[in-house]
């Protein structure tokens, strides 16, 4: 329960921070279960991915962990920055099945999470870089051809 708390903490420093540029954002929803043992296999990532029109697009990704052999869910938040002008963001939340699916690219075995929304667009997929970071890549598992990150870091139990 503690991470759980933890991590609406996060969410909420989150928002407080950009809430005094956002005047179109969505507010995200944190949802607790009573369930032991699940907010063990909860996993949070988070960065700051380019955009084509603005500064940046923040990503929080709430994975969780493959149970059973199952598929599990995802939510994607992306807060769009400056997306109606500065100081105007716009939020999207986008949940969906995650999947790990391995791949051999250019004769190197590659991990990555398949995420598959719900409202059935297109699949996004991140690689698997290391414990604490995913890269976003295309289907075929290829990284982008640009000195632009495209990483996001698992944040702790302290939100950090």
């Amino acid at each position: 329960m503690k991470k759980v708390f933890m991590l609406a903490t996060l969410v909420a420093a989150l928002a407080s921070c950009h809430s005094k540029q956002q005047n179109n954002v969505a507010e995200i929803d944190v949802i607790a279960t009573d369930s032991a043992g699940v907010e063990d296999i909860t996993e949070v990532y988070y960065g700051t991915l380019p955009a084509a029109d603005g500064p940046g697009i923040d990503y929080i990704l709430t994975l969780n962990e493959e149970i059973r052999g199952k598929d599990t869910l995802f939510t994607l938040d992306m807060i769009y920055l400056d997306a109606e002008g500065p100081g105007k963001n716009m939020a999207f939340k986008t949940k969906g099945k995650q999947q790990r699916v391995h791949k051999v690219v250019n004769k190197h075995p590659k991990k990555a999470v398949k995420l598959t929304p719900n409202t059935g667009e297109p699949p996004i997929y991140f690689l698997v870089v290391n414990d604490t970071t995913l890269r976003m890549v295309n289907d075929s598992l290829m990284e982008m051809t640009t000195d632009t990150s495209y990483d996001i870091v698992r944040m702790d139990d302290e939100g950090k």
